[in-house]
């Protein structure tokens, strides 16, 4: 009787394991798709390996020479609390990735960690691992065509996205890289990314202007004079242009606190720059410093620059 229930048990346990087998086998196909999509997905570059030619972005590199300054040598602007990330925005084969890698190339970094399809989470997250592991090195980031996110449709990504981003981000030898064939001001892509540099004819699709209440107002304009007055009590100046100016001029542009936190910080980073190089003696923050900084915080199309 015993051998009889052994082999009834065995049979049961052979016929589960053919019922299950398809199964088995469809995980594994699947988990195998996945990382063929996150292998597909991810490409590593050695920094030294390459030599990024750009044409007609010369200007464009040479203005953001401080903020190349600031991730060539991170220790110099230590002081300073601004996220390491850029977000580039231009027409489709304008140079982004280009840009990109040549201020890899500048800044000295040792490589690039490249995702292809920003909307692979996998591949988001396997990013993030090696970025994690690579803090010794410095290791940028780069996230081309991230228009290619639909903000209706894909919430969730773009909180795994946003949670990278945060995460790589805070270290000192990284730097984060986004690219958009076009841009809606003041979208979650937009709102994920601390600078925007928009390249000549980049689409930017800009916020209605609309007047601020009298309560906003107030507030933000509380927002302005605590970071100005910070900058000014850590020993920044203030060339062509006043205090007073300075916050109207910030009123004019921004429509929340974390702007003016970003527009200051970035005036910083711009007099710190000037100062190393010995174009200045002091830390002065001109008006032209503070155009340039409200420029990449607060997106507008070519219409309302000119």
């Amino acid at each position: 009787m015993s051998a009889l229930s052994d082999q009834i048990l065995t049979c049961a346990a052979l016929l589960e394991a053919v019922v299950l087998l398809p199964v088995l086998l469809e995980f594994i196909s699947e988990r195998r798709k996945r990382r063929n999509a996150v292998n597909l997905s991810l490409e590593i570059i050695d920094v030294a390996t390459i030599n990024p030619q750009l044409a007609g972005l010369s200007e464009t590199l040479a203005e953001m020479a401080d903020l190349i300054d600031r991730a060539r040598h991170p220790a110099a602007y230590d002081e300073l609390q601004l996220g390491n990330e850029i977000l580039i925005a231009g027409p489709p084969l304008s140079g982004k990735k280009t840009l990109a890698r040549r201020i890899a190339k500048d800044a000295d970094f040792d490589r690039i960690i490249i995702v292809h399809n920003p909307r692979n989470a996998d591949a988001l997250a396997r990013a993030k691992h090696l970025m994690l592991r690579s803090q010794q090195r410095k290791t940028m980031l780069l996230l081309p065509r991230l228009d290619l996110i639909d903000e209706r449709e894909d919430e969730e990504l773009l909180v795994e996205l946003d949670a990278v981003i945060e995460a790589v981000s805070e270290l000192s030898n990284t730097l984060v890289v986004g690219t958009s064939n076009h841009l809606v001001s003041g979208s979650e892509i937009d709102n994920l990314f601390g600078i925007t540099i928009t390249l000549p004819g980049a689409p930017v699709v800009p916020v209605p202007q609309t007047p601020l209440l009298a309560d906003v107002h107030r507030m933000l304009a509380s927002v302005a004079e605590f970071y100005i007055d910070r900058a000014l009590k850590a020993g920044y100046g203030l060339a062509d242009t006043s205090r007073e100016g300075f916050i109207a001029r910030l009123l004019m542009a921004v429509t929340n606190p974390a702007q003016i936190e970003d527009i200051v910080v970035l005036c910083q980073t711009a007099a710190i720059h000037r100062q190393r190089i010995r174009k200045a003696a002091e830390r002065q923050i001109t008006a032209e410093i503070l155009e340039l900084a409200i420029r990449r915080v607060v997106v507008m199309d070519e219409m309302r620059r000119a």
